[in-house]
């Protein structure tokens, strides 16, 4: 019987640690994102950690105005896959 539930294989933790992170993203009250938004922000999120964006540069890139609004890219996942 112990090696019917010993032997089913774990979970990989990269999947596991991507739906946290998405859920940290994503609580109930930021649930209008939009996908490209929220991609984009998992995105600065994690190159901010490996010290490939400065905090500077974000905050400079938000104080900006975006005339028009918010727009969608047809190659913002491009962006996301490096």
């Amino acid at each position: 019987m112990a090696m019917d539930y010993l032997s089913i294989p774990a979970t990989t933790v990269d999947v596991e640690h991507i739906f946290s992170q998405s859920r940290l993203v994503l609580p109930h009250v930021r649930n209008c994102m939009s996908s490209q938004t929220t991609r984009a922000s998992m995105c600065i999120s994690a190159w901010s950690l490996l010290g490939l964006v400065k905090d500077s540069d974000i905050k400079a890139a938000l104080r900006e105005e975006v005339a028009g609004g918010e727009e969608e890219l047809s190659d913002w996942d491009v962006v996301c896959a490096l």
